[in-house]
């Protein structure tokens, strides 16, 4: 390069200054949020398919249950029985499930 552009990289490039510690600092933080925030997002997607899974099982069991015999003659015979058991199983899934993982917004498990 000749002097001549030496000379209008120095006047037209930019001065020389300390680096922002401040701008850094905040960049710094919203990656430690991002990085908070994907983690909850992968917890949360978990579980919501484990908890799809629990509930597709207890399903898939209560109607192989409700098509057994033994079951029907229960229900013919005393209704009351099946509803208050199904419940007091409604009840246990609940509980289950919303006892699991109680965190608070950016919270871990």
């Amino acid at each position: 390069m000749s002097d001549f552009d030496h000379f209008l990289r120095d006047s037209l490039g930019p001065q020389e200054r300390e680096p922002d510690r401040l701008f850094v600092a905040r960049v710094q933080a919203q990656v430690r949020l991002d990085e908070k925030l994907a983690a909850r997002r992968r917890t949360i997607g978990l579980r919501l398919l484990r908890d799809s899974i629990g509930i597709a099982a207890i399903a898939a069991g209560l109607v192989v249950l409700a098509e057994s015999p033994a079951v029907a003659e229960l229900a013919a015979g005393s209704p009351e029985i099946l509803v208050g058991g199904l419940l007091g199983a409604f009840g246990c899934v609940v509980a289950l499930f919303s006892s699991s993982g109680r965190a608070g917004p950016l919270g871990a498990n």
